[in-house]
């Protein structure tokens, strides 16, 4: 597929199984590394944190009330989208073994331009500040933590060869 059928993809993408696929497949297209078998789960964490991979473990948590708020700020599939993309793939390099932040960042950024080209959002978003993006962020992301955390049922769909 070319750059341009990627964006397409990702603008055209329903959910986060779908987007997490193309974060694999950019992922093993530019540094021939693959990992199968993780959990996602969105949770009330402290904004400050968009989302988080703890080492060794499956799973992934992203940060529901701030997807919820990115969600309200735009009506824009594509940039929702390339948010998720960015969030997953940042956590999805750390599941690879990748601990230091910057380079995760800087490789989220390599790794976006060769499968959706440069500039596209979503390798804007690895490298800058997302209020960037969504300026009303900062207002509308008031802390409530309720401890709950919610795990995603369909995701990395194509690692799991039966039903769950």
């Amino acid at each position: 597929m070319t750059v341009y059928d990627n964006r397409r993809a990702l603008s055209d993408a329903d959910g986060f199984d779908d987007i997490f696929e193309m974060v694999k497949a950019a992922t093993e297209r530019s540094l021939k590394m693959h990992r199968a078998g993780l959990t996602l789960v969105l949770g009330d964490i402290p904004n400050s944190v968009g989302a988080y991979h703890e080492m060794g473990s499956n799973a992934i948590v992203m940060n529901r009330n701030i997807l919820r708020i990115v969600e309200k700020l735009t009506r824009s599939r594509s940039k929702r989208n390339a948010y998720v993309f960015m969030i997953l793939l940042h956590e999805y390099l750390h599941s690879l073994g990748y601990s230091s932040d910057s380079q995760v960042r800087d490789l989220g950024k390599q790794i976006t331009e060769g499968y959706l080209g440069r500039k596209h959002m979503a390798g804007e978003m690895a490298v800058r500040p997302l209020d960037q993006f969504f300026p009303e962020l900062e207002k509308l992301s008031v802390f409530r933590d309720k401890g709950e955390y919610q795990t995603v049922h369909r995701f990395d769909s194509s690692s799991t060869s039966y039903i769950a």
